[in-house]
């Protein structure tokens, strides 16, 4: 059966009233949660992983327990909500106070309105569209949006007037309705984790996540050719059998959908090549609604493919870019020379000098003055890109089929920025894994073909204008 359109399944997401009453979408549970002392502490909403939790958190038919008492926020933070696995908000109660928090990778975006108390997935979720179109941004939204071709709005920034967004590492105070970062928090983190320390600790982590995901549902991963799907194939080397693996276009449309399919061959992986799907001009606009006008990539586009997936939830590589210095590869072994600064910070994000986004990333970067420059790029990948540009479709995509990031967990990215640039290096970090996890996963080339085909497609990318432009603002960040 064919997908019917984006326009015709119910969105994605949790809206929270101001009096505390909550509606989740589709597949979304609310669950207690109870400390060692019987105290309800918390009630998680979403879809969590039951056989991969942290030490002293288990799933049982009365919600989940803590076998340790959680007497404040930051051990709620590193041992309850960094424990957990899958895609999730936790809302506190009782002695911690209500606060809102999204798992570790910021699985269910939120969005909140401080002149209604409304808080949702985007705009679209919280504004009637009188609201919507008398609040909406349309200069900001030309400026870093169609002016960019695809381009996102970033930080706590939306397209409409009061609603802001919450960024990863952060929590939302439901009476005053006011943002704080949880993680980390001043000299948390450091560079003094060697490599074979961090290969083991990201791969079990990750290992961990994907066996739990191909137990517990209809399973498959997103199949490329690069690194982070190779990490992610090389963890389920133990659940192969059980779980299914994905590439979107067909067989010799490109080096994803050729190196996946002669992969899968050799390994023995259950996949699939599933044709590119477009959608019609009016799931365009409805995708992009849905959004909340907040970014606009090729998703809008091809969305429809999701649907014609065979399994019920998909793993994908989102969150490992950090682990391949992939905002400072061009210098790795000076980056931290010096201070980051926002300029840097937004080049580096080819992302534009936008007065809106310096104003809003200064605030940003006040709090993680104290790390080097490696992290605070490795920061601004994981909160302001992925959870931007990529989690703030979530509406959208997970609509259409459910997804998770094995890669978004506290240990696996602790380990990744704690390694310092020059050891993790843009690929040995990932070989460790890898030959740790499936040695056999890695007799391919990654990201290539291992032939001429490979200098042709780095040429064809550098003759888009779009593309031009990001790699100018990334070599020459200032």
């Amino acid at each position: 059966m064919g997908f019917a359109g984006l326009r015709t399944v119910t969105p994605f997401g949790v809206r929270i009233e101001p009096d505390g009453t909550v509606s989740l979408s589709p597949g979304l549970s609310a669950i207690a949660v109870t400390d060692s002392l019987g105290r309800r502490i918390a009630t998680v909403y979403g879809l969590v992983l039951a056989g991969w939790m942290g030490p002293g958190l288990a799933l049982g038919p009365e919600g989940i327990t803590a076998d340790f008492p959680v007497d404040d926020e930051a051990a709620f933070v590193r041992r309850v909500v960094h424990g957990l696995h899958g895609m999730f908000l936790a809302v506190t109660q009782g002695h911690l106070g209500r606060f809102l928090h999204p798992d570790f990778g910021g699985s269910i975006p939120i969005v909140w309105c401080g002149e209604t108390g409304a808080i949702g997935a985007s705009a679209d979720q919280i504004l009637d569209e009188d609201s919507y179109q008398k609040r909406f941004l349309r200069d900001r939204y030309q400026r870093m949006i169609l002016s960019e071709g695809h381009g996102w709005i970033t930080g706590t920034l939306t397209a409409h007037t009061g609603v802001h967004r919450l960024l990863p590492g952060h929590a939302l105070d439901l009476e005053r309705l006011v943002a704080h970062r949880v993680w980390p928090v001043a000299g948390e983190l450091a560079l003094d984790m060697g490599l074979e320390d961090a290969a083991r600790t990201a791969g079990q982590a990750i290992r961990g996540h994907v066996e739990a995901a191909a137990r517990e549902h209809h399973t498959a991963i997103t199949m490329t050719a690069g690194f982070d799907s190779r990490i992610l194939i090389a963890a389920a080397r133990d659940v192969k059998d059980q779980i299914g693996f994905v590439t979107f276009g067909r067989l010799h449309e490109g080096l994803d959908q050729d190196m996946a399919a002669k992969m899968s061959e050799a390994l023995g992986l259950h996949h699939h090549l599933l044709p590119i799907v477009d959608a019609s001009p009016e799931d365009q606009d409805h995708w992009e609604r849905l959004v909340g006008h907040c970014m606009r990539e090729v998703n809008r586009r091809i969305h429809p493919t999701l649907a014609a997936v065979p399994y019920d939830l998909i793993l994908t590589g989102m969150y490992g870019e950090i682990g391949r210095a992939r905002l400072y590869r061009q210098d790795i072994a000076t980056i931290n020379d010096q201070a980051a600064t926002v300029p840097f910070v937004l080049s580096r994000l080819t992302l534009p000098q936008d007065s809106d986004q310096i104003a809003d990333v200064e605030r940003w970067l006040d709090g993680l003055s104290w790390m080097p420059r490696s992290m605070v790029l490795d920061m601004a990948f994981n909160e302001l890109k992925f959870g931007t540009w990529a989690l703030g479709q979530s509406r959208a995509q997970k609509a259409v089929k459910f997804s998770m990031m094995p890669f978004a967990q506290a240990a696996v990215q602790s380990a990744f920025m704690r390694t310092p640039p020059e050891v993790k290096g843009t690929e040995a970090l990932f070989h460790r894994m890898a030959e740790l996890l499936w040695p056999e996963a890695m007799q391919f080339p990654v990201n290539r073909y291992g032939d001429s085909r490979d200098r042709l497609g780095k040429f064809a990318k550098l003759t888009r204008r779009e593309s031009l432009v990001r790699f100018f603002r990334d070599r020459f960040a200032g």
